[in-house]
Parts: structure tokens; sequence; C-alpha cells
């Protein structure tokens, strides 16, 4: 029953009792001239290196600037993406917290609403979701809004749900990325149906081309014949990358010429090249750390793979797809929500290294349907994922709640 209901307030949804964002849009296109631009308030706990992060930082960059006034507020935990943020060329504003739970922070982000006369709040990762939602309360903007991008296990932490659940009582709408964690905000944390509706995450398709790149496989001494199986995530337990090196034998046993292309760092690096040099097949795996060339990287694998334990959306998916290339990633969350089974990869248990091994070896053992599939992805993304209609779908949402309380 909850899902149903999640799934009616879907952004891209459509009934004859419910108008649309495109309607109320094309309702007010005669007045959007004359009115002035719409000030949005992006509220994030800290700029670390995380797709929520990234993500944030994508929207803004692709907000229409003719319509929309956006200004950013860090609450200062984590700085590692700063100067990218400040490259999107919109105001920027650090709130650091004086103390590891910092209640002055509400009045401070109330006040800077009431100062900037900001119309719409949003709110990304905990500490910004529970923070700006009583923040709103005290300053009254015309709505806030919540961007959920994750179904982890640690935000039904007691503390953190009682704290959550008493903020998102102040916040407008709660936005999912996934139908998946739609269901999970319902039946987890919580939040009524009704709050919720949702979002998907988008790929800038100009960004990811089709194609291959020998010439930076030869700069990483990859040989040409090698076949590559790549994973790009931060190094957390969360992404199961060693799951994929405990199956990791016997994809080599299959195909001794197998390199697996880790991209991203964290607190797991040295633990996983430990257990690979364990298992046998240190020489097989290459760490390359954090990488801004993630795009070209990409072209450069045969097999995407992520074996995460939950997600939300995952963008790399998007982003794997986006250039061609099959998927092999468990079937968490939202993940099935991209992967179509069979047709654009294969989507494995949790936490199953046979399976992995099973699935990648078929993949590397029929080239031709690997790239079948990856062109089935690239087709679906197009159609379904594209970063315009995600940016679209943000845009429509603020302005339906903008509006709606003008007078």
């Amino acid at each position: 029953m909850e899902t149903s209901t999640v799934q009616s307030h879907t952004w891209q949804a459509k009934s004859a009792k419910n108008h649309t964002l495109q309607d109320n849009s094309r309702r007010t296109d005669a007045n959007r001239t004359s009115a002035r631009k719409i000030k949005v308030l992006q509220l994030i706990e800290g700029l670390n290196l995380g797709g929520a992060e990234t993500k944030l930082m994508e929207l803004v960059a692709h907000m229409d600037r003719d319509r929309f006034e956006t200004v950013v507020c860090s609450l200062g935990m984590g700085d590692r993406i700063r100067e990218e943020f400040e490259k999107v060329n919109v105001e920027f504003i650090t709130m650091p917290r004086q103390r590891r739970i910092d209640p002055a922070l509400i009045f401070k982000v109330a006040k800077l609403i009431r100062q900037k006369q900001i119309d719409i709040v949003m709110t990304t990762l905990f500490y910004a979701d529970v923070l700006g939602a009583l923040a709103g309360k005290f300053s009254r903007p015309k709505a806030v809004f919540s961007w959920e991008t994750i179904s982890a296990p640690e935000w039904l932490l007691p503390h953190r749900l009682l704290a959550y659940r008493f903020a998102i009582r102040f916040c407008t709408r709660v936005i999912s990325v996934s139908h998946a964690t739609a269901k999970w905000l319902v039946e987890k944390r919580g939040v009524p149906a009704k709050k919720v509706v949702v979002i998907p995450y988008g790929v800038n398709l100009d960004l990811y081309k089709a194609g291959e790149n020998p010439e930076l496989r030869k700069k990483l001494g990859i040989e040409p014949d090698a076949r590559v199986v790549g994973v790009v995530a931060r190094l957390h337990p969360q992404k199961g990358h060693r799951y994929l090196i405990e199956g990791a034998p016997g994809i080599v046993a299959r195909h001794p010429k197998t390199k697996f292309v880790i991209v991203g760092d964290g607190e797991l690096r040295e633990e996983l090249k430990n257990l690979a040099r364990q298992r046998g097949v240190a020489e097989h795996f290459m760490f390359l750390g954090f990488r801004k060339d993630v795009k070209d990287l990409l072209r450069t694998f045969d097999v995407f793979c992520l074996p995460s334990l939950y997600e939300g959306l995952p963008n790399v998916v998007l982003e794997a797809m986006a250039t061609a290339k099959p998927v092999v990633a468990t079937a968490v969350d939202g993940t099935p929500e991209l992967i179509v089974n069979d047709e654009t990869g294969y989507l494995v248990p949790p936490a199953d290294p046979q399976a992995l091994v099973e699935k990648i070896s078929l993949l590397l053992e029929n080239p031709e349907r690997a790239r079948a599939m990856g062109r089935n992805g690239a087709q679906r993304v197009e159609a379904e994922f594209s970063l315009e209609k995600q940016v679209r779908g943000f845009q429509e949402l603020y302005q339906e709640f903008a509006l709606l309380h003008t007078s």
C-alpha cells in the first residue's frame, strides 16, 4: 500500500486527478519573464568526495541561471572538493560547526534564509537534512526539500533516526533517487509516503561516449590483449570490493590476462591490497586511487563491476552504461532500476564472489554479447536517464512550490 502511494507521487507520474509539474510549469510560462528569479539555498553537510556531493555540484552547475539564483552553504564537514564547487560560479558560504552537535547553526542558517530571501531550501546528507528542516521552521521559506541519495544502514541508528523523524516533520518533500530508496524512506525512516517524490539521477551524455581508449591503456601499462574489469567506487565496506577480490582467482583461472582496475580511494586501501596478495592475484590488480579522468578510464574497461552491499541509485553505473560498457552489479536498492538483467548487463546477489566470477567470465568469453549489452545500456541511459531530464525534474519541483505561495 505504501509503495503504490510513493509511486503515485513520482515526479514523472501522471493522472487525471493529480496535476503534473509540467502542467503547472506551462500555466506559469506567461508570467515567468516578469517574475523575479527563484532563490534556492543548497545546504550540504560538507564537501567530501562522495557521490551525493558530486551530484549536487553537477545539479547546481546546470540550473537555469535565468530562472534560478543559487546559494550553496556547506556546514564544514569536509573540504575536499571546495575548489570544484567554487568553479560553478555561484555564491558559496561555509558555516563550520563549533562542536560535534552545534544547535547554534540552526539559527545561523535560518538567519541566512531570511537575509537572502530564500524561496527554496534543499538539504543533502544527514546533518544538513536535520539542521535545514529545523532552520526552515524558524525562517519559513516557501519549501524545504531533503535529497536522499542512499539507503545507508547508519541512518537507522536510533539517535539518528529519532532526530531525522522529528526534523522531517518540517520538510515539505523528500526527494528520492530511486523507487527502492523511496520505499526504504517510508518503511524504515518513517517518512510519510505523501511527502516522497522520485527524481532519478541523470548523466551528462556529452561527457560519456562509447569507444575504446588504447592510449590510456598503454599509459597504465595494460597489454593490448588483456581483458579489463573496472570498478569505480570509494574504498569503503559498502562498495563490496572484497567480494570481487575473493572471486578474482576464479576469473584469472579462466582468463589469465585479466586486469582489475580499481579507481577510488578510502579507508580500505591497504586492507584490500593485502587481500589481493593473500588470494594470489595482486599482480592482476591496479589500485589507481582518486582520479579526475574517470570518463576516460571507463573507456579502457571491457566490463564494469559494482559489487555494492547497498546503494541509492549508483550514478557510476549510469556513467558506465552511457560509455556503452556491460555492467555486472549487485541487485541492491535502486541498481535493478538501471540494469535490465541479461540485456544491459547482469545482476547478481550481494556478497557472492562466485556469482561475480560466473557473470564476469561470461562477458569476457563472449565479447560480441558484451558489446551488444553495452550498446543496449547506452540507449537506455539516453532514453531514460539524461542529466537534462534530472535537472528539469528539480527545476519544475522548485518552481511548483515557489509559485504555489506567490500572491
